[in-house]
């Protein structure tokens, strides 16, 4: 718990340092939404169940970016409670971003999900860098979580209307089953698209849908979601 005080802590100093140094008249970006899910399905894992409202908060200056992002179960026992804080540059031809993962209870405290002598992928907190690139038509997203010490890495690209997904999952052991159960392997297929449904004049709804399909674990679900 004190670690993970220390990272949640570390990064919000992090956040707030940066904006607060930049003059107030260089922010060029601020904004915030929210999507609600019919289910929570990340990197071809679900998390919690049932649907799940996702708000989000960022500010950004130029290149530099970063936010709040999170995800919570519209009834009490869905499960799956998310809070992220994240930084991100964005270096032209490569984005670099740092993200704490933390996993709060339903009343907001931050407790370990599986019990306080229970190690596992929600004890405390974990922190991720990863980058993205576009190379071409191909959009590539690497990620590494440096305490557990699993690698992710995603390719997307567009197929006419239809966005795909391709993604590789690989934890360090089984202690920290983040994508394989210990293992290696192809976790994230998706194929998704999107549209807008025109409500007034001045005002179309996005809506979203996905088919996953997760190899590793033979899992698969279909995701229909709406950003506000």
């Amino acid at each position: 718990m004190k670690k993970f005080k220390k990272e949640i802590f570390s990064i919000s100093f992090i956040l707030a340092m940066v904006f607060t140094t930049l003059n107030t008249s260089n922010l060029q970006a601020q904004d915030f939404g929210a999507d609600l899910v019919s289910s929570y399905v990340w990197r071809g894992t679900q998390f919690g169940s049932g649907a799940h409202i996702q708000p989000w908060m960022e500010l950004g200056s130029g290149s530099l970016t970063g936010g709040v992002w999170g995800s919570f179960p519209t009834t009490a026992s869905g499960g799956g409670n998310e809070l992220d804080l994240w930084v991100s540059y964005d270096f032209g031809p490569l984005a670099l971003t740092v993200t704490n993962y933390s996993f709060p209870s339903n009343s907001g405290l931050y407790v370990d999900a599986l019990g306080a002598a229970t190690p596992g992928l929600f004890d405390s907190d974990f922190m991720e860098i990863s980058g993205s690139a576009d190379l071409g038509p191909i959009g590539l997203t690497v990620g590494y979580f440096t305490e557990a010490e699993a690698l992710y890495v995603e390719a997307g690209f567009s197929a006419g209307a239809v966005d795909i997904g391709i993604g590789f999952g690989a934890d360090k052991d089984a202690s920290t089953p983040f994508y394989a159960g210990g293992d290696s392997g192809l976790v994230n297929l998706s194929f998704g698209g999107s549209k807008d449904i025109k409500i007034t004049e001045e005002y179309s709804l996005p809506l979203s849908g996905s088919f996953i399909y997760n190899p590793d674990s033979e899992a698969a679900f279909l995701v229909f979601g709406m950003s506000f």
